[in-house]
């Protein structure tokens, strides 16, 4: 008897280790963003204006790519490859920048909940854990699909198969064949290795910025938002078993409150902080998804198996981020929704008027449910995933036909 009682003691929500190694992906999150210099409790300046600035110079030399070439249409896909995925980079470091200050009393509430002592049963820290470990196998993925593509995409030009006959496609420019992984625009001629060795290592800083960049945005909204369905699953449960006793039910109904409107307002914060980040995801991701078909099927087409792989990984990260904002977006609503029909379900007929007049207003306010918006145009759930696939799949057929 002895032992099946220390055995189950070992499961009860009382062990602070666990919340200990649960509160490793905030870690990883600080750990991202203060490469950046823009983790909230501890925001450098300096580090960010050197990487913000040194990533914005560089988008230029690529917008200015794509208006010099703008009439080569083959051209212009190459550049959009990448342009629009550092188009969204982009926007998720200002966007970070610019919600620092909310997003760290996000953070602040977060840290609050990685206390054993919060929780009262099992099933509370197992919806807890649940979603925590959720939020550490995207920030797994995505980092390893960030690495993998960024490093791949970097050394193309190196592993890419050379053309049979260099004569009949570069006639007449040698320089040409000096191929740099991204399509800035230098305004020197490459002629000679030493040129090339000295420009190429020059965007080796640009894997970094932007592999920080992507991942640090996304790492950051998947853990946020996981730990609010995670709280809110929790907040449900609790809501179902509030005790209809008019001398027990007080002291409940106000600590539900409360932590209903603690959620409310860091989901609020989440939603308003990623709302441009979503918009330029959601455009993005569209056209990306569109020309990276496009890319797969043309070096498929041509044998071009180094260039191949890079694409099939490029896509596939896409396809994991997109993923991921679905998943937390629809994630958010059901848990709102779960709350909302937990204080229906709740025996509030059997409390005191002045109670049941309080749940009453919880009820109304729940039924406004939680949820991640692209801007102020729609809501991410799953359905923005095959809307997302459906449009690009029709873009690539037209694209395919003129090509």
């Amino acid at each position: 008897m002895k032992i099946i009682i220390n055995a189950f003691s070992t499961q009860l929500p009382q062990d602070q280790k666990v919340y200990d190694d649960a509160a490793k992906v905030l870690s990883w999150n600080r750990w991202l963003l203060t490469v950046l210099g823009i983790w909230p409790k501890n925001p450098s300046e300096i580090r960010f204006g050197i990487n913000f600035g040194y990533f914005c110079y560089h988008m230029l030399m690529e917008y200015l790519d794509l208006c010099l070439f703008i009439s080569n249409l083959e051209h212009v896909i190459e550049n959009l490859t990448e342009n629009m995925a550092f188009s969204q980079i982009l926007i998720r470091m200002a966007m970070l920048k610019r919600y620092n200050k909310p997003l760290g009393t996000v953070i602040d509430e977060v840290f609050k909940d990685f206390d054993y002592r919060k929780y009262k049963t099992i099933e509370e820290s197992d919806a807890f854990i649940k979603y925590n470990k959720r939020s550490k196998l995207f920030v797994k993925l995505l980092s390893a699909f960030v690495v993998l593509t960024a490093s791949s995409y970097y050394v193309k030009p190196l592993t890419a198969k050379p053309p049979e006959d260099l004569s009949i496609v570069i006639p007449e420019n040698a320089s040409a064949t000096y191929e740099l992984p991204y399509r800035f625009h230098v305004f020197y001629k490459i002629e000679d290795d030493q040129t090339y060795l000295y420009t190429y290592l020059s965007q080796l800083p640009f894997v970094f910025v932007s592999g920080f960049g992507q991942s640090a945005a996304d790492c950051l909204m998947v853990t946020l938002v996981f730990h609010v369905c995670g709280q809110m699953s929790i907040l449900a449960m609790r809501i179902s078993k509030i005790n209809s006793n008019a001398d027990s039910c007080e002291e409940e109904l106000r600590e539900i409150v409360k932590d209903h409107n603690r959620l409310l307002q860091m989901g609020t914060v989440v939603q308003e902080a990623f709302s441009e980040t979503l918009l330029g995801h959601l455009i993005g991701a569209t056209s990306l998804v569109c020309i990276l078909g496009y890319q797969v099927l043309t070096n498929f087409a041509k044998g071009q198996n180094a260039d191949l792989v890079t694409f099939i990984t490029f896509a596939f990260l896409v396809l994991l981020v997109l993923y991921a904002h679905c998943t937390v977006g629809e994630s958010l609503i059901t848990e709102s929704l779960n709350v909302c029909n937990a204080f229906y379900d709740c025996e509030w007929y059997n409390m005191p008027t002045k109670k049941a007049r309080v749940i009453i207003i919880c009820m109304a306010r729940s039924q406004k449910p939680l949820c991640l918006t692209a801007g102020k145009f729609g809501i991410f759930c799953l359905s923005t995933l095959t809307e997302v696939l459906k449009t690009a799949m029709g873009y690539l057929s037209v694209l395919r036909t003129l090509l």
